[in-house]
């Protein structure tokens, strides 16, 4: 089971992931990266419980793509980080959002290539639970007032 769905989650992460290194995100494809970002999240959501496999980690932070707007669109939006708290906004920043997205992602798929499934798992529902996920609910109100306009 957790192989399958290691498969199925990484090959969506891969798609992410060469979709932001390959692109220059412009307003024609705002669209397809929030399918993209949505088809993730429904993935994510859907992660089995599991346990680490190994306790070393195959983690390494410094290969990172760089995300690359049009100049129709701005990597800053303003955000509410609590809707259910009477707070001011605060700026965000859509690149952010999309590159913690894509690290996030690659740290769970260095696991999966080493064929170590489970841990994968681990990796990519931990920090979708306490990163990435925030991440793409963010980018996807900042993409969605994008594609309405």
């Amino acid at each position: 089971m957790s192989k399958d769905k290691a498969k199925e989650f990484y090959k969506q992460a891969e798609q992410y992931c060469h979709f932001i290194k390959e692109n220059v995100v412009t307003v024609d494809l705002v669209p397809f990266l929030i399918e993209l970002l949505m088809t993730l999240y429904i993935s994510a959501m859907d992660f089995p419980e599991t346990q680490l496999e190994t306790d070393n980690s195959l983690l390494d932070n410094s290969e990172t793509d760089s995300v690359r707007l049009s100049d129709q669109i701005s990597a800053t939006y303003w955000e509410v980080f609590n809707p259910y708290i009477d707070e001011y906004p605060v700026c965000s920043d859509l690149i952010d959002d999309l590159t913690d997205i894509a690290v996030d992602l690659k740290k769970g798929m260095k696991e999966y290539e080493s064929g170590r499934y489970g841990n994968a798992i681990f990796e990519w529902k931990l920090l979708f639970n306490n990163h990435w996920g925030q991440h793409i609910v963010d980018a996807l109100r900042a993409l969605h007032t994008l594609r309405a306009q």
